[in-house]
C-alpha cells in the first residue's frame, strides 16, 4: 500500500517521476506503472507531445532497463494513431521497433516507403532498382484467402505458396539508404499475420515496396492477395483497397503488353470508386494500343466532362492529340495540343518558380508556416490552385500542427517553477523536443518539395512531348501539302461504321453530359487513315514500361 501511494505522489511531479525511473532496476510491471505515471505527469502540465519525445528517448536509451525500453515503445506505439505526426515520426526513427500493434506497423512501413521514394524517386528515365545482394523480403504467412486462380493464371503466376521463396538474384542498384528503407517497409508489413484486419493494408505496401524494389511478380502475388481479401459490409477502406489493387493489376498487364486482360482489369474499377476516373484514363492507353481509337477517345471524353474539371489529368491532351495525329486529324491533333500548351504551361512555370522560393526543405516549411492564405500569397497566381491542394495534406498539416505544439511546450518551460526548470527531467528532454520540432518540420517541407517536383517533372517531361508530336504533325502536313492530292486522298481511305454493341443504342453527343453516360461515350472519328502503330513514351506509360510506373509514391 505505502509503495503504490509513493508511486502516485511521485506521479503528480513529474520531474520526480522520471528520477525514480531512469536507470531503475525494474519487472515489467512496476515499469509499466511508472512510465504511465511519468506520462500522465506531463500531460496534466500540458505537455503532452512533450511526453512523446521523453517516450521515444527512453525506448531508444541503453541505459535504461529492458523493462523500461519495453514499457516505453508500448506507450509510443500506443499513442500514434493518436499523434500520428510525432509519435509516429519517433517510431520509424527507432533502430529497433520491438513488436508494434498491426495498424502502427504498417503506418510506420508507409513511412519507410514513402522515404525511399524521396531518396530515390521514380522518374521516367529509370526505375527503381535493387542492390545486388540485397535480401528479398516476402511475405512472412502465407495467405489467408484463396486467390483467383483464373485471374493469376492470367498474369503469369500461380497461387502463392505458403512458404517463403529463396531471394531471387536483384536485376538492379539502389542508393544504400533506399534500399534500407525498403527493407524495413517490407519487413513491418510482414510482420501482419493472416487474418489480421490490418493484412489488406499490408499486403498493399509490401506490393508498392516491392515494385519500388524492381520486383514486380512479388509485387503481381501481393495486389492478387488484396484484391481476393474478403470485404466485410461495409468496410469502405477495404474496398478501396481492391478496387487499387485491380487498376495497379492492369498496369501491370499493360507493362507486359497484354492490352485485352489491362482492359478487362481496368473495368473492374467501379464507378463509385477514386481510382475510377484513373482506370478510364489508362484504359485509354490500352485502347489505343489494340486499335480502338473510338473507345480511346470516348474515354477521354468523359474525362474532359465539366463534372473532373479538379481533376489533374494533363496527359489526356497528348494522349488526344496523338491518336487523333495516328488518324491523320491534324487539325484536331493541333488544337488539343494547343489546349495542352494553354492550360498547362503556366501551371509548370508556375510550379517551376515555386519551388525555386523553396529550395530547401527549411524554406518550405516555413512556408507552410504562413497558412493557406500566406501560402497563395506568395505563390505565383498560375500555381495557386495545385500547390493548395498538396499543402492542405493531412500529413503536411499535421506535421506543422504538432511542431507549433511542440514549440509552445518548450515556451512554456521558463513559466513553469525553478526546481521543474533545473531537474534533470527538463535537462534531458528540452533539447530533444527542440530536435523533434526540427525534423517535424523537415518533414514537412521534403514532403511539400517532393511533391510539387513530382508535378513539375511531370509536366515538363509532357511539354516536350507535345514538342515533338507538334512537329511530326507539321512534317506530316508539309509531306502531304508537297506530295499532291493523291497523297491526301489516300490518307482518309474508308469510314468507320458506328461501334455500338448488340445491347446498346446510339445517341449523338450534342455537347450535354449525362451522369449515367459517363464512361461510355464514343468518338466517331469518320474517315480516317491507318498508319503502323509507334506511340511515344509518356510520362505514364513510358515504352520501357519501368517498375516506377506503378509504384508511384504512397497515397496522399
Amino acid at each position: 500500500m505505502s509503495l503504490v501511494l509513493a508511486i502516485l505522489l511521485a506521479a503528480a511531479d513529474p520531474a520526480a517521476a522520471y528520477k525514480d525511473l531512469n536507470r531503475a532496476n525494474l519487472g515489467p510491471t512496476e515499469a509499466r506503472t511508472r512510465v504511465a505515471g511519468m506520462v500522465q505527469a506531463l500531460n496534466d502540465l500540458a505537455m503532452p507531445r512533450t511526453a512523446t519525445v521523453l517516450l521515444a528517448s527512453l525506448a531508444s536509451d541503453p541505459e535504461q532497463s529492458e523493462a523500461v525500453r519495453a514499457a516505453a515503445r508500448a506507450e509510443l506505439a500506443a499513442r500514434a494513431a493518436a499523434d500520428p505526426a510525432l509519435a509516429q515520426l519517433l517510431l520509424t526513427e527507432q533502430a529497433e521497433h520491438g513488436k508494434l500493434p498491426s495498424a502502427v506497423a504498417v503506418a510506420i512501413a508507409r513511412d519507410h516507403l514513402e522515404r525511399a521514394l524521396q531518396i530515390a524517386p521514380p522518374d521516367e528515365d529509370a526505375a527503381f532498382e535493387t542492390e545486388r545482394g540485397a535480401p528479398a523480403l516476402e511475405h512472412a504467412s502465407s495467405p489467408a484467402h484463396p486467390l483467383d486462380k483464373e485471374l493469376a493464371a492470367e498474369m503469369g503466376l500461380s497461387a502463392p505458396e505458403p512458404v517463403v521463396t529463396p531471394a531471387r538474384e536483384p536485376q538492379r542498384s539502389l542508393p544504400a539508404q533506399a534500399q534500407r528503407e525498403l527493407d524495413l517497409a517490407r519487413a513491418l508489413a510482414a510482420s501482419v499475420p493472416p487474418g489480421d484486419a490490418a493484412e489488406g493494408e499490408a499486403r498493399e505496401v509490401a506490393a508498392l515496396a516491392a515494385l519500388a524494389a524492381g520486383d514486380p511478380a512479388q509485387a503481381t502475388k501481393e495486389f492478387l492477395a488484396v484484391a481476393a481479401l474478403a470485404l466485410p459490409r461495409g468496410d469502405a477502406a477495404a474496398a478501396e483497397r481492391r478496387e487499387k489493387a485491380y487498376l495497379q493489376l492492369a498496369r501491370l498487364a499493360y507493362q507486359r503488353s497484354d492490352d485485352a486482360l489491362a482492359t478487362t482489369l481496368y473495368d473492374r474499377v467501379g464507378r463509385g470508386a477514386p481510382q475510377w476516373l484513373d482506370a478510364l484514363f489508362e484504359a485509354s492507353w490500352a485502347h489505343f494500343r489494340r486499335g480502338e481509337d473510338e473507345r480511346a477517345l470516348g474515354n477521354l471524353l468523359t474525362l474532359h466532362a465539366p463534372f473532373f474539371q479538379e481533376r489533374f489529368f494533363p496527359e489526356s491532351f497528348i494522349l488526344k492529340a496523338l491518336v487523333l495525329y495516328e488518324n491523320c486529324r491534324y487539325a484536331d491533333a493541333r488544337a488539343a495540343l494547343a489546349d495542352f500548351q494553354r492550360r498547362y504551361q503556366p501551371l509548370h512555370d508556375g510550379l517551376a518558380q515555386a519551388l525555386s522560393q523553396i529550395p530547401t526543405p527549411q524554406a518550405a516549411a516555413e512556408l507552410l508556416a504562413r497558412g493557406p492564405v500566406g501560402v497563395q500569397q506568395a505563390v505565383p497566381a498560375a500555381a495557386r490552385e495545385e500547390v493548395a491542394r498538396l499543402e492542405q495534406g493531412s500529413d503536411l498539416r499535421g506535421a506543422l500542427a504538432a511542431a507549433v505544439q511542440l514549440a509552445q511546450e518548450i515556451d512554456s518551460i521558463d513559466r513553469r517553477p525553478d526546481p521543474f526548470r533545473a531537474s534533470p527531467l527538463v535537462a534531458r528532454v528540452a533539447p530533444l523536443a527542440r530536435q523533434a520540432r526540427a525534423r517535424l518540420l523537415e518533414t514537412a517541407g521534403r514532403r511539400l518539395i517532393a511533391r510539387l517536383d513530382h508535378e513539375r517533372a511531370t509536366l515538363r517531361e509532357l511539354l516536350g512531348q507535345s514538342l515533338r508530336l507538334s512537329y511530326e504533325i507539321a512534317g506530316r502536313e508539309k509531306e502531304l501539302a508537297t506530295s499532291g492530292p493523291d497523297a491526301a486522298l489516300s490518307a482518309q481511305p474508308h469510314r468507320d461504321p458506328p461501334q455500338v454493341g448488340d445491347d446498346e443504342e446510339l445517341w449523338p453527343f450534342q455537347g450535354e453530359y449525362w451522369r449515367d453516360e459517363l464512361g461510355s461515350y464514343r468518338y466517331q472519328l469518320g474517315r480516317r487513315c491507318k498508319r503502323p502503330r509507334t506511340p511515344a513514351p509518356t510520362a505514364s506509360q513510358p515504352a520501357a514500361s519501368p517498375p516506377a510506373a506503378v509504384a508511384g509514391t504512397p497515397a496522399d
